[in-house]
């Protein structure tokens, strides 16, 4: 079952996840979104918290990782070079990552395109996914994400957000240093079930929580 703004909500409280959420006009793109939050207690955070969706799939092609499914979550401002990344994966460059189809980005994240956010990897239907997150995200005072529809923000701390995928993704997420080279291990060596604990893989990697302090994915965001 798709996971709603209130049944979303409700999980951040019953996890202790602390948070704020604030409600706006429909913003399914940064540059509304930004219009959106002006004014707001959020305005601080425009450019140093918004974030940007991708929801790629490796192709048939793709070698060893064929057919798995990664969302990226990064800064607006960080570059995500699809062909670079899949090098790091070792995903065949003749089959790089790809936007997922349509079909699959709604049986699999089963949200409107426009409203993409971590808080999806809680979703059953998500359990094959595997979650990267920019490095930079740890630097921020607070992240903001659409809590499952964009006429809503959620605003946490890079803390909480670890703490969230802690529950809900504990062994499918890892930050990553979108501007390295370096080859990329992922938790569980890229399959959903592994474990990555705290430790530092290549350029990927799992903080612990309590350490630390929206534009369009191929029109997702």
């Amino acid at each position: 079952m798709a996971l709603s703004k209130d049944g979303l909500l409700a999980k951040l409280q019953e996890w202790a996840v602390e948070h704020e959420t604030i409600n706006h006009a429909l913003s399914p793109t940064c540059e509304i979104h930004s219009e959106s939050i002006r004014g707001t207690p959020f305005e601080k955070y425009i450019g140093s918290g918004q974030a940007k969706n991708l929801f790629f799939k490796v192709p048939s092609g793709g070698g060893p990782l064929k057919g798995r499914l990664f969302l990226v979550c990064a800064l607006v401002e960080t570059d995500v070079d699809n062909k670079a990344l899949s090098a790091r994966l070792g995903i065949k460059p003749s089959a790089p990552l790809r936007f997922a189809a349509d079909d699959v980005f709604d049986d699999v994240l089963q949200i409107p395109k426009g409203s993409v956010n971590p808080f999806v990897m809680a979703q059953a239907s998500c359990g094959d996914v595997m979650l990267l997150l920019d490095e930079k995200f740890l630097s921020c005072e607070r992240l903001l994400f659409h809590p499952m529809q964009s006429d809503y923000t959620t605003a946490l701390a890079p803390s909480q957000l670890i703490a969230f995928l802690d529950r809900a993704a504990p062994s499918r997420y890892a930050f990553v240093d979108f501007s390295s080279t370096e080859p990329l291990q992922l938790p569980g060596d890229g399959k959903a079930g592994g474990g990555a604990g705290g430790q530092k893989q290549g350029a990927a990697k799992q903080p612990k929580a309590g350490g630390g302090g929206a534009a369009p994915a191929g029109g997702q965001k």
